[in-house]
């Protein structure tokens, strides 16, 4: 799992049909430390997390994995599977 900052919505009204009634965020990666780490990506939400939320993402064949209830398979490269209440560094 990854940590990131949501910083935008993304909205597609041409989109693979696997993507049909999924939410795609943007999603900064994050240090532990809380500064950038990379370049944004964009993440679909299975946790409802919104702009300025911090949270846990997973990537690659992984980011397919909360969808496997659907029928077809999901186009995903990331995914939203948390939203972080806090981090401590010690």
């Amino acid at each position: 799992m990854r940590l990131g900052r949501v910083i935008g919505s993304i909205w597609a009204t041409v989109k693979d049909p696997s993507l049909e009634a999924r939410r795609m965020l943007l999603v900064q990666p994050l240090r532990a430390d809380g500064s950038n780490a990379g370049r944004p990506t964009t993440a679909l939400d299975t946790c409802d997390a919104g702009p300025g939320d911090t949270v846990l993402y997973v990537t690659s064949a992984e980011a397919a994995l909360p969808f496997v209830d659907v029928q077809a398979l999901t186009a995903a490269d990331a995914t939203i599977v948390g939203v972080v209440d806090a981090v401590t560094l010690g």
